[in-house]
């Protein structure tokens, strides 16, 4: 479907639509639209438009009154050569409410200036509407060799003149004719790309923030599932107004009744649905016809991957941000805006964000957190497909001062550069939590591009904790760390006193303490078995003025009827005022304190599993350890990312479907980004052989270069250090044995080998260093030794991009065989800086280029002065993905 028609008309692109332009978008105040390029089939939809618009907003646009446009203005307006001359509409369901323009000043130009040119629907004005046409023209303008755009304002259109000085450009002004003239150059700056990111946080945070305190909610669908969403919503205590539409006549008690979406009184902020597919397309229209902002199909009905898809377009289309099919709901617990828009019970009112995908996950999650007594903030279940992400969700809590910790159980990332830059963001500021997926979860949501496999998952886990995320296998494990992050301080160092009244237990949690990494410098502070709730206190009092602990663990044991309850209620009062965090452990026979009031920060954690608490500890240490970091930047290299652009280009116009490069092909995009592979030359004779050495100096490599020959764990295949016309022969021979022996040789034949001659590297260190780009969480950068140690071994590392200075350097230095690359164990070392600066490009190299599925730089020698590339392979697939686009979209 195309904004701006109904949804079932189909509209034929004319000659040059750039499709990859179109995107659906967040304006300022959280709603959405769609935007993309003009056509000549919109004409009736400008001329609507500008009947709309106020003869103020005309005037100041025209420069004069201008009540009407001619047919020769539509002809000039829907026609553009899409060139040098460009025009992006923003659409909200079938009708424009925006369109801007450039138009390029020295036609044909390789480079240059265009003048710039807006006109926002005055009902629309202020919601940021001009300010996203800009970003958008003005990638466009750049992929057009437009380096600067030139405006003219008039004086007293402050508004307009506002939008470019809000941009974030070096914007030049001056006044010609009562006019004034704004210039400035459109190539990314830190400010420019700095301003746009808090706009697109500002938009995102205020479409969840919009979700989660409507007004008026209308819920709809079968009339069970009406009365019990709707009983839930009065139960937790929501202030707004609940409307019910049940669709087979059932009468919902105490609430307003409708029969139809269409027929409920006034407007609504908020629908939730539990509805069949064919109704989804009225459902939408009808809710954005009452000017609801959100839509949550509640899960009941089976959606096909394509209904989940026409939801999200639909509802982009006409401006509703959607959650669902399959989705649980959304909850808010924040005093004064209580609303439980699921069929779940409310939770207790905490700092926990919880975000989820599918219903099944969020009954299993929300379970947890009762059995755990951990508080929530907020809840979302958007369902396997939908339009509100984590991404979104998390640019909502990071403003949330009622959210202390992140949770999030995660399916699929839609945008992975987006995800690593907000975490990395939001975990500085907020501890986040994932519940990762495991690759079998992940190939069940995914496909696969380009024939290959989804990266391991020990990769994952990296991404995650190069962004500052603490990573956890087992749901509990989550809330686990959620009851100290969301209750406690940090920890600042790994430092831990145990105090215990059970001389067996300490032997038992000390262990658990140092296997976990963390420190127990001192003997664990033994109680008397009977010690009094007073001695429990009196301890950790002690424990947290000691200057040499950084947190405290207390687990008291009492298997009589008085229980430990009295050593709780003392243990909270130390933990409200504490500095340092403070953990209990309680094992009894008793059912555990039930918890009064909200969930608030200085709440003692407790657990009924020490080495579940000790763990949980481990984490939340690591994370403050993260924090103190410095982050490191991304350095500046110098890198042709049009010329690796062009041949990727270049070979799917010839192979659609993909294909491996050839070893000068990929040799010639390695040298883009400034990674010299060292040149192998082709033989198909003894004598071509010879004579090549010859013209090398010697000192060659002779090996095959085949698939079915190469890679040999006995490196039977490569013959080293040939110096003379005889050791050449005889290398030349024993290939021909191997060939032989796999039965493919013939005829004295070396052709089934591919070989090839290439001049010997230094002697070093083989390391192998690859990018693969995995369907659900973008480019993963790897790095191990070549052979055993990364084969069998699994001693490999994972980053993702964009790669810091720290996290290369952070790479290499996490490598079990680490010492080996720093000169240890009277080993000969490195030049670690070559290392790290390979590892810069390839991960630039891949992260702006999602068509390479896989780089595999096999081997890479590294020695003490030098580092050379030996071998090269990349496949190239398919793929309309781009990385987190400077212009904002969904």
């Amino acid at each position: 479907m195309s904004a701006g028609t109904a949804p079932s008309e189909v509209v034929e692109d004319p000659p040059g639509y750039p499709r990859e332009w179109e995107a659906d978008v967040l304006l300022a105040d959280g709603g959405t639209a769609r935007l993309r390029p003009i056509r000549p089939s919109d004409a009736d939809l400008l001329v609507a438009f500008y009947e709309r618009v106020s003869p103020e907003s005309k005037y100041l646009r025209f420069f004069a009154p201008y009540p009407r446009l001619s047919q020769r203005d539509v002809r000039r307006f829907t026609q553009v050569d899409y060139v040098d001359r460009v025009a992006l509409i923003l659409t909200l369901g079938d009708e424009m409410i925006g369109v801007g323009r450039w138009d390029r000043l020295e036609s044909g130009a390789a480079g240059g200036r265009a003048e710039i040119a807006f006109l926002v629907e005055d009902a629309h004005q202020g919601r940021g509407v001009a300010q996203l046409l800009l970003e958008h023209l003005a990638e466009a303008a750049r992929e057009r060799g437009i380096t600067g755009f030139v405006a003219e304002v008039l004086p007293e259109n402050r508004r307009m003149a506002q939008v470019f000085a809000d941009a974030g450009y070096r914007v030049r002004k001056g006044v010609e004719d009562g006019v004034l003239v704004v210039e400035f150059p459109i190539m990314p700056t830190d400010t420019s790309v700095g301003v746009m990111e808090r706009r697109e946080h500002r938009a995102e945070a205020a479409s969840v923030r919009r979700l989660l305190t409507p007004q008026r909610v209308v819920v709809h669908g079968r009339g069970e599932h009406v009365c019990g969403v709707v009983d839930s919503m009065l139960r937790g205590g929501f202030r707004g107004e609940v409307l019910a539409v049940a669709s087979d006549g059932t009468t919902v008690p105490g609430v307003t009744n409708a029969a139809s979406l269409s027929d409920v009184p006034g407007q609504f902020d908020l629908v939730v649905a539990s509805i069949d597919p064919q109704d989804l397309g009225s459902v939408v229209i009808d809710s954005a016809h009452k000017g609801a902002h959100g839509l949550v199909v509640l899960t009941g009905s089976e959606f096909s991957a394509q209904e989940n898809h026409v939801l999200v377009q639909l509802a982009r289309a006409y401006g509703v941000r959607a959650l669902g099919p399959d989705a649980l709901g959304v909850l808010n617990t924040r005093l004064g805006a209580e609303m439980n828009a699921t069929p779940a019970p409310m939770p207790r009112t905490g700092g926990v964000g919880l975000f989820c995908q599918s219903a099944a996950t969020g009954v299993s999650l929300l379970n947890v957190a009762v059995r755990t007594d951990v508080g929530l903030s907020s809840f979302l279940s958007t369902g396997d497909y939908a339009d509100v992400t984590a991404n979104d969700v998390m640019q909502y809590w990071e403003d949330d001062d009622a959210t202390r910790a992140c949770l999030l159980s995660l399916d699929t990332i839609g945008n992975p550069r987006k995800f690593s830059r907000i975490t990395r963001r939001l975990a500085r500021r907020k501890p986040v939590v994932v519940f990762a997926p495991g690759r079998t979860n992940r190939s069940e949501h995914l496909g696969v591009r380009g024939g290959l496999g989804h990266a391991p998952d020990e990769a994952v886990d990296a991404l995650f904790r190069q962004a500052g995320v603490m990573v956890t296998h087992r749901r509990t494990a989550m809330f686990d760390i959620a009851k100290i992050t969301a209750r406690q301080p940090l920890p600042a160092g790994e430092r831990v006193r145990l105090i215990t009244n059970s001389t067996t237990l300490a032997a038992q949690l000390v262990s658990t303490i140092e296997s976990v990494g963390l420190l127990s410098e001192v003997p664990a502070h033994v109680l008397p078995t009977r010690a009094s709730p007073a001695a429990f206190s009196s301890a950790a009092e002690q424990a947290l003025a000691d200057p040499d602990c950084d947190s405290v663990v207390c687990a008291a044991v009492n298997v009589y009827s008085e229980g430990v309850d009295h050593v709780i209620l003392a243990l909270e009062g130390v933990a409200q005022h504490a500095h340092k965090p403070v953990v209990g452990v309680f094992l009894d026979f008793h059912d555990p304190l039930t918890s009064m009031g909200p969930d608030v920060p200085g709440s003692l954690p407790r657990f009924d599993s020490g080495t579940d608490a000790i763990r949980a500890l481990a984490a939340v240490t690591a994370h403050a350890r993260w924090r103190e970091r410095d982050p490191g930047a991304v350095p500046d290299l110098d890198l042709d990312a049009d010329r690796a652009r062009r041949l990727i280009n270049q070979v799917l116009r010839t192979s659609p479907e993909g294909r491996e490069l050839s070893f000068p092909e990929a040799t010639e995009l390695l040298a883009a980004y400034g990674i010299p592979v060292l040149p192998r030359y082709p033989v198909n004779s003894l004598d071509e052989a010879c004579a090549r050495a010859e013209s090398l100096g010697w000192d060659v490599v002779l090996k095959a270069t085949a698939p079915q020959v190469r890679g040999r764990p006995d490196l039977a295949s490569v013959h080293r250090s040939i110096d003379d016309p005889e050791e050449m022969a005889q290398a030349w021979d024993h290939l021909y044995e191997l060939l032989v022996a796999l039965g493919l040789g013939a005829d004295d034949a070396l052709s089934a080998a591919a070989p090839v001659v290439q001049s010997m590297a230094q002697p070093g260190v083989a390391l192998v260093v690859t990018s693969r780009e995995d369907a659900a969480f973008g480019p993963i950068i790897s790095l191990g030794l070549e052979g055993v140690a990364s084969e069998l071994l699994g001693d490999t590392v994972y980053r993702v991009p964009p790669l810091t200075d720290v996290d290369a350097a952070g790479m290499v230095r996490d490598l079990r065989t680490a010492p080996v690359l720093f000169g240890r164990n009277k080993s000969p070392g490195i030049d670690v800086a070559l290392v790290e600066d390979l590892l810069h490009r390839v991960s630039q190299l891949a992260d702006e280029h999602p068509q390479l599925a896989s780089v595999s730089l096999n081997p890479v020698i590294a020695s003490g002065a030098s580092l050379s590339v030996l071998g090269a392979r990349v496949h190239i697939a398919p793929t309309d993905d781009r990385r987190d686009p400077l212009a904002r979209t969904l």
